[in-house]
């Protein structure tokens, strides 16, 4: 809860590259906007859907290809007008944007939130969750797992997951395997309140700058991909936490200047916290998922490339099927492991 997951932002959208990534989100909207009703934990999602904001007339034709293809694969999207995404975005100058489209079914969790009713739900269901417990080893016999050691004793286990975001690649080196991954840093600030936010505000995404934004407790929170970002080492210390990384100061105010000309509240809007967050990308950008290479039972999940918690329905679902049917039900050969 309060690594990388409390750092997150918390967005889930549909525009996705590959179909296997579309259906994953789809799961997720599918799975999140009935979790209350079906669990009783609510996971604090907001289906305030997404709007894709174009700031050229180049992606501005491009976003042509992109509503068709969303339409086409089962995605609904529209084009919006200026006045259509000042009643969405009232802080935004549509003067300075060359146009935009909206998913409606698109929206973001309240990513600590989100972990506790996942938790929560598991519990009634039996599941034990043990925080603050540090892993000291993976236990091995013959090829096969047999269970994980940690700082309060050995938890014996035919089948064991890593999904330890950064730390993945220490736990698992534990047991021989280097998973092809990096941890990179990604940051983004919330404001201090402001209003004139509605509600239905939904996730502002301006490809063109590299930024994204959101509401986020009566003010405003929003990140920036960097265009040379900084990594970590891939075998993580077990040591080493999120508060360790520099406060971006000026990573976010090359954001905030990226941002400003369309969103001009942010000019005077101080920032009321920095979240310093590490995710992690393979080279070519995809999950990386599936069995451990040489050795039985153990399975990992990484490189989640800022769609953690987007995803995290289907690799749940997948890892599961995996484990208890030899069949996650998908071909997952784009985010093989040895791939």
């Amino acid at each position: 809860f309060d690594e990388t997951t409390s750092q997150a932002a918390g967005l889930v959208g549909q525009i996705r590259a590959t179909p296997l990534m579309r259906r994953a989100i789809r799961r997720a909207i599918d799975l999140f906007k009935d979790f209350e009703r079906e669990t009783r934990h609510d996971p604090g999602f907001h289906q305030v859907g997404s709007l894709l904001m174009a700031l050229t007339p180049e992606r501005m034709a491009s976003f042509e290809d992109h509503v068709e293809h969303a339409n086409s694969n089962g995605v609904e999207a529209r084009f919006v007008d200026g006045a259509e995404m000042s009643g969405l975005a009232p802080h935004l100058d549509v003067s300075q944007v060359e146009g935009g489209y909206f998913v409606p079914e698109d929206g973001y969790l309240d990513p600590r939130q989100c972990a506790r009713a996942f938790c929560g739900a598991a519990e009634d269901l039996g599941v034990r969750v043990k925080t603050g417990t540090a892993v000291t080893g993976l236990s091995t016999t013959d090829g096969r797992v047999t269970g994980v050691e940690t700082e309060g004793g050995f938890v014996e286990a035919e089948h064991v997951v890593v999904t330890a975001g950064p730390w993945t690649g220490t736990i698992a080196e534990m047991a021989g395997h280097r998973p092809a991954m990096v941890p990179i840093r990604h940051q983004r600030v919330t404001t201090v309140p402001v209003s004139g936010i509605p509600n239905h505000h939904p996730v502002v995404r301006v490809t063109d700058a590299s930024c994204y934004l959101r509401p986020e407790e009566g003010g405003y929170l929003y990140g920036f991909f960097e265009p040379d970002p900084t990594s970590y080492d891939p075998e993580l210390p077990a040591a080493f936490r999120t508060a360790e990384i520099e406060e971006p100061v000026q990573v976010m105010e090359e954001a905030r200047e990226r941002l400003a000309p369309i969103f001009p509240v942010l000019e005077d809007l101080g920032i009321a916290a920095y979240k310093r967050g590490l995710t992690t990308f393979a080279p070519d950008g995809a999950y990386l998922i599936g069995p451990v290479p040489r050795v039985e039972g153990l399975f990992a999940a990484t490189g989640c490339a800022a769609l953690g918690i987007a995803g995290s329905a289907a690799v749940g679902s997948w890892l599961a099927d995996w484990i208890s049917r030899g069949d996650p039900g998908e071909d997952l050969s784009p985010v093989d492991l040895e791939r």
